[in-house]
């Protein structure tokens, strides 16, 4: 059998992770090896330990200071090494060892640029497991992540000519050919868009093939409720939730049944806001039971909480803080499944907003369209397919390899 190399590099949290390993446990069921190469290794300890896997830090460089948030994709790639051609080199080096102590046969690139480079001087198969934010439209220039905000063309393309002279400056120490354009950066053997199209952060992609989402990783825990009346919420947050203490102050004056799961809550917050009807949780749920039972669903913007709740056909507040998540809460604002607090905005009265996706049947109705849609679909099903798919990739490298 084959060794695998999952490859993370940008990001933060559980998420990333948390959506890989189910798959990661049917590949190692199969027989394959496969090593893990993350951006977080503390946070990779608390998943992983007990799963049986082992990890190593991906190479990566402190984000770099660039005026105004990002742009493009390209823009994010300029603010993490790929402005400086000396530094992108170091880069691909550590990850080119990486991937030959590891043996790698195959890469599985989840938010690592830098790992689909390396594999491209090696020679080596790409997946892009994406979320679809991290594997961007084929076109160039890299399209505008911020279209509410208009870009002159100029710039946008400048963005891409920066990094793409660094990525060919690169492949030329490699003896590699170059790229006539950065979006062939994103030219691998198989791009796996584990979403679903309504929630695809680029809404203009085109024609596409969208295999839907992975099943949850299973490392919650079931959750008594605390006592109140009316409606269950279940909220997912982060310190860095821009508004996360106007909401705190709106869900203890709304008195509903709520469990939150804050990792990272300053404990003078938390005792600020001790009540019968708020339980703070010390662990992560049990989404299937948060989904099942809880009338809404708060988070920052998780893909993979927020897609849990919409198959579960309830509503969102979304509370995100980076723009990954910010272009995933429109979409879903915009399908009407759910309400957006921008972060760079006053936060409004979200008691009121509250109360209204709880009441208001048309936001439960449009989640309730989306879950329909989605009725018949098998998560259980996904990671089968991406197994086989995976296995196909081995036997293509195993039949043209010399």
């Amino acid at each position: 059998m084959a060794s695998i190399l999952y490859a993370w590099e940008f990001g933060a949290g559980l998420g990333h992770m948390g959506v890989f390993l189910p798959l990661a446990r049917e590949l190692r069921d199969a027989g394959h090896e496969v090593h893990w190469m993350v951006t977080q290794p503390t946070v990779a300890g608390d998943l992983l330990a007990n799963e049986g896997f082992t990890w190593i830090a991906a190479p990566t460089v402190q984000e770099s200071i660039r005026p105004g948030p990002p742009l493009t994709y390209a823009d994010i790639l300029l603010r993490f090494g790929y402005a400086d051609p000396r530094a992108l080199f170091g880069l691909v080096g550590a990850w080119r060892e990486a991937m030959r102590l590891t043996g790698a046969e195959l890469v599985l690139a989840d938010h690592a640029p830098t790992a689909v480079l390396a594999a491209r001087t090696l020679g080596l198969p790409v997946m892009l497991f994406s979320n679809g934010f991290t594997a961007p439209p084929r076109r160039s220039p890299l399209p505008n992540m911020r279209p509410w905000s208009p870009v002159p063309e100029q710039t946008i393309s400048q963005l891409d000519f920066a990094a793409l002279a660094a990525v060919n400056t690169v492949l030329a120490r490699h003896h590699c050919a170059p790229m006539k354009q950065l979006a062939d950066l994103f030219d691998v053997a198989e791009e796996a868009l584990v979403t679903f199209p309504e929630l695809d952060h680029y809404a203009d992609r085109g024609p596409a093939r969208y295999w839907g989402s992975l099943p949850s990783a299973g490392a919650g825990r079931p959750v008594e409720w605390p006592t109140g009346e009316g409606k269950r919420v279940f909220a997912y947050l982060r310190p860095e939730c821009m508004h996360h203490e106007a909401l705190l102050v709106a869900l203890h004056a709304l008195g509903q049944s709520t469990a939150i799961y804050f990792p990272g809550m300053n404990p003078a917050l938390q005792s600020r806001f001790a009540a019968p009807h708020m339980r703070f949780l010390d662990h992560p749920a049990d989404m299937e039971q948060m989904t099942r039972e809880a009338d809404i669903g708060i988070t920052y913007s998780s893909l993979a909480t927020t897609t849990a709740f919409l198959l579960a056909g309830k509503p969102l507040l979304l509370l995100p803080w980076h723009l990954e998540q910010f272009m995933l809460a429109r979409r879903v604002e915009e399908m009407g499944a759910g309400r957006l607090v921008n972060p760079e905005q006053p936060p409004g009265d979200l008691r009121a907003v509250l109360a209204d996706l709880i009441d208001n049947p048309v936001w439960r109705g449009n989640a309730r369209a989306f879950a329909a849609k989605y009725a018949a679909f098998d998560q259980q099903a996904v990671t089968g397919n991406l197994v086989r798919r995976i296995a196909e990739m081995l036997d293509d490298t195993t039949r043209t390899t010399p």
